[in-house]
């Protein structure tokens, strides 16, 4: 039963959605299901691995730690997504702790069996190359956006790209605002701020999590690298990390 389910789950993945269904059944057999609560680890930084790990349902922050104890959130794995893909190319440590947001249920996938599918289906070599080579473009994006952008445009860029991923004006926010922050590199109540000011300017409107947009042109403008002349221009330097 744990197979037919990791199987169907696997399906809907994007990834594994043009690999052949013999392939996906072999792959479900060597794939591990674990069911987690809020703030469990899916992994922890330093740890050696040799998997990578997908959400079938619930959420997943992967998230860098200081010493101090200060966390940079990267991103927030939500269901369909994998996490940690390198890893089953090369052993080494974990570079990041992966902690459940609420009750998850997480997938395993072993290097070995990744290797095994990687040998005989070369749609899924393809999908899996494309999926590291978006990996890389979102760290670039990321650093270029935490060095060059201002904290008015990531969160006007934030907005715009919630909305362009559900292909409406209508937006939920889909972590709460101190996850948000510390993903864009700004302190929550910057963040808060700058919404404010957002409708003020009739940019927006909020509803607690969600957010409507609308005035998409002028949040387009804002989040340029020329803000509109409407608004003033926050230097990226108020932009602290949570």
């Amino acid at each position: 039963m744990a197979a037919g389910l990791a199987e169907r789950v696997i399906a809907g993945m994007a990834m594994f959605k043009h690999v052949s269904r013999p392939h996906l059944a072999e792959l479900a057999r060597h794939t591990g299901m674990t069911r987690l609560k809020r703030g469990d680890f899916a992994c922890r930084r330093g740890q050696s691995s040799s998997c990578f790990y997908g959400v079938a349902n619930g959420q997943v922050k992967l998230v860098l730690r200081s010493d101090s104890g200060e966390e940079k959130v990267l991103r927030v794995a939500e269901p369909g997504e994998t996490f940690c893909e390198a890893l089953v190319f090369r052993t080494r440590p974990n570079p990041i702790d992966a902690v459940a947001l609420c009750e998850t249920l997480l997938l395993t996938f072993p290097a070995s069996a990744i290797h095994a599918l990687l040998d005989r289906d070369a749609n899924f070599a393809r999908a899996m190359l494309a999926c590291l080579s978006e990996r890389m473009q979102d760290l670039v994006d990321g650093i270029e956006a935490n060095a060059l952008l201002s904290a008015r445009q990531r969160i006007a860029s934030y907005l715009l790209a919630l909305a362009a991923a559900g292909r409406s004006s209508r937006v939920r926010l889909p972590v709460t605002k101190t996850l948000i922050a510390s993903q864009l590199g700004v302190t929550k109540e910057t963040l808060s701020r700058l919404l404010r000011e957002f409708v003020n300017k009739g940019l927006i409107a909020i509803d607690k999590r969600d957010i409507l947009l609308h005035d998409r042109a002028l949040l387009a403008a804002v989040a340029g690298t020329t803000a509109a002349p409407s608004l003033s221009d926050t230097p990226a330097s108020e932009s602290s990390s949570v």
